[in-house]
């Protein structure tokens, strides 16, 4: 083992504990099954030879002429700042040329080869590496479990435009993999941008109504009353697109032959043409979707809906209430981290995405889009019948989208950056879902990845369906249960979430204590001070390391949790106690009122819910 080898696992050792562990596991059981090493070139250039598939392969060209092509490909990143998310680091060659190039980018490195990062401790001084001040993150691993932490710290300390690229050797060894990886990216980017879009949008709204909707629930009936009902049918999921005028008579004419199902507020404008959809589906946690509700009648209409809708539109009437719920809902994550159900859905930044998977549960073989328009067609917003936005604030929107997507006929639709997200969204999801036929009908709006367009007539006037719609109106189930739950369950686990928010807060409140003592001690008595320090680290980590915190505050508060991650790191590179102290002030105090402010509006929040859920054993006692 070389001697820079050695210095390396030490530095890692001390200071990249997760990272030396990785390596070491990798040393102690693969040791005998090297697939490269280096290579000393005549000229000096350090190179290394791969085995794969019993062929002998350089990572490099010997005389380093493959790193300026691979240069003059990504010549998009000679000026201005990014965040350049690197696949794969070899030797570090690709990285000194990226820096060389422009010293403004800041490096996101992820080496997902273990023996080549092995060779290249033997080469490359990884403390100078780590503390290069454009490296902001390294880690390696090929598993699921290390893409997932690379992007997590990615989506924390990350705030410029993310550029991705990769070293083209790795595409030669395992382009799987960086399918994986960059799917993986994806995934999060796309979750980061629906989660801080619905936080400008609807602030806390969303954790809110999840709890203020448990009673509601409660009193309502699973979706899984529902699953395979229709098993082999066909399923329309009506959107408000301006497309949808021009279907709505053959919608009329054909409703028997399939079931319609109106995506959130497009009940309106069916029900403005006289059709009232054999079921809604509503996961919009806004006032807005609200008011279309409202001015609906929905009396003879099943509603599905997810926990996140807003807690008023449930107190409308509908002929039957359904829930399902999401898989990133912390607030019913937290709460029933026991639910064993089968109708955990996907979240999506559109209720068309929600409607494609409840269709799914369904059992639908064909999904057919109409009034999905993904743009704005004719300058437009929403079809006839569509009021809870006003005319002048859904005339803004569309004359403000500079942007452009083509339409089914080949044409351009303007269109937004929101709108173009929420269909790279239903793209994404309708590539990921096997065994059903999606048809967009939709004839003025934008073409849709993975969907066949055919006129609406052509679509239904081969239909036929011997199927009931009409009885999910008439489904009955067992209540006093959400999910598998029992409710007495449920509010004793509600009693618990406040106690333990009551808890964390006298840990808070602790800590806040603990920092005025430092900074009383810091200019006086600094070992005192640094004593306190690592008083006050044990203390809020009682706060950070909770279960009901790491649930639910990154959420709760987003944007200033992620600020606050980004900013604590300095605490603990500030060299002096004094510089320390006032850090603490500026950075963990304000984060630490403000986390007590959010405890404190849970509690308010699950007290105002929690008498009014039913307890079969409490109403017993009352009845003898």
């Amino acid at each position: 083992m070389s001697d820079l080898l050695q210095e390396n696992l030490l530095y890692l050792y001390k200071y990249k504990k997760d990272i030396f562990e990785t390596v070491q596991q990798y040393l102690n059981t693969n040791n005998n099954e090297k697939k490269c090493k280096l290579v000393y070139e005549e000229n000096g250039f350090v190179n290394l030879t791969y085995v794969f598939e019993n062929e002998l392969k350089s990572l490099y060209a010997n005389d380093g002429s493959d790193l300026e092509t691979w240069l003059e490909e990504h010549s998009q990143l000679k000026n201005g700042e990014y965040d350049v998310v690197m696949y794969g680091m070899g030797l570090t060659h690709h990285l000194a040329k990226l820096i060389e190039f422009n010293p403004s980018l800041n490096l996101y490195i992820f080496e997902p080869d273990i023996d080549i990062f092995v060779e290249s401790m033997k080469v490359v001084n990884i403390e100078q590496l780590l503390l290069h001040p454009q490296v902001k993150i390294l880690r390696i691993g090929n598993l699921e479990e290390h893409y997932k932490i690379f992007h997590a710290l990615l989506n924390i300390y990350s705030v410029k435009k993310k550029i991705d690229i990769f070293i083209p050797f790795y595409a030669e060894i395992d382009l799987e993999s960086i399918r994986k990886f960059y799917n993986y990216n994806y995934n999060f980017r796309e979750a980061e941008l629906i989660g801080r879009g619905f936080e400008q949008i609807f602030g806390t709204q969303p954790y809110r109504n999840s709890i203020r909707n448990l009673v509601k629930m409660s009193q309502s009936l699973s979706i899984e009353s529902l699953r395979n009902k229709f098993d082999g049918c066909s399923i329309l999921v009506v959107g408000a697109g301006p497309s949808l005028e021009l279907d709505i008579e053959l919608i009329k004419q054909y409703k028997d032959k399939m079931l319609i199902i109106a995506a959130g507020s497009s009940i309106q404008s069916l029900l403005h043409f006289g059709i009232e959809p054999h079921m809604v589906v509503s996961m919009d946690p806004g006032e807005a979707t609200g008011r279309a509700f409202k001015n609906s009648n929905t009396k003879n209409i099943p509603l599905v809906f997810v926990p996140q809708i807003y807690f008023d539109i449930l107190n409308g009437e509908f002929s039957q209430l359904f829930y399902a719920f999401f898989n990133s809902d912390v607030i019913i994550n937290y709460l029933l981290p026991d639910l064993e159900v089968d109708y955990m859905f996907r979240a999506t930044n559109s209720v068309t995405g929600t409607v494609i998977q409840i269709a799914k549960y369904l059992g639908a073989k064909k999904i057919i889009l109409a009034g999905q328009d993904m743009s704005f067609p004719e300058e437009r917003y929403y079809a006839q019948g569509a009021n809870h936005l006003t005319v002048d604030n859904l005339k803004q929107r569309v004359t403000a989208s500079q942007l452009k997507v083509e339409n089914v006929k080949g044409s351009m639709n303007r269109t937004n950056p929101s709108m173009k997200s929420l269909q790279k969204n239903i793209e994404n999801l309708i590539e990921s879902i096997e065994g059903i036929e999606f048809i967009n009908t939709s004839s003025l709006g934008a073409k849709i990845k993975g969907t066949k367009f055919i006129p609406f007539l052509e679509v239904v006037k081969n239909l036929k369906s011997d199927y009931d719609f009409s009885q999910i109106k008439s489904i009955t189930g067992q209540g006093l249960k959400i999910g598998n739950i029992e409710i007495n369950t449920v509010h004793q686990r509600i009693n618990k979430f406040i106690e333990n928010c009551n808890k964390l807060m006298r840990s808070c409140d602790v800590s806040l204590k603990i920092i005025m003592k430092i900074e009383e001690y810091s200019r006086r008595m600094p070992e005192k001070a640094m004593n306190m320090l690592a008083k006050l680290e044990k203390e809020f980590s009682i706060v950070t390391e909770h279960q009901l915190f790491k649930s639910i505050i990154p959420s709760w508060n987003r944007s200033l949790t992620k600020k606050y991650d980004q900013l604590v790191i300095n605490i603990e590179k500030e060299p002096t106690i004094i510089g320390k102290s006032k850090l603490l002030n500026e950075i963990v105090v304000p984060y630490i009122k403000e986390i007590k402010i959010s405890f404190n509006e849970m509690i308010k929040e699950f007290e105002g819910i929690k008498n009014d859920l039913v307890l079969p054993s409490v109403t017993m006692q009352k009845n003898d």
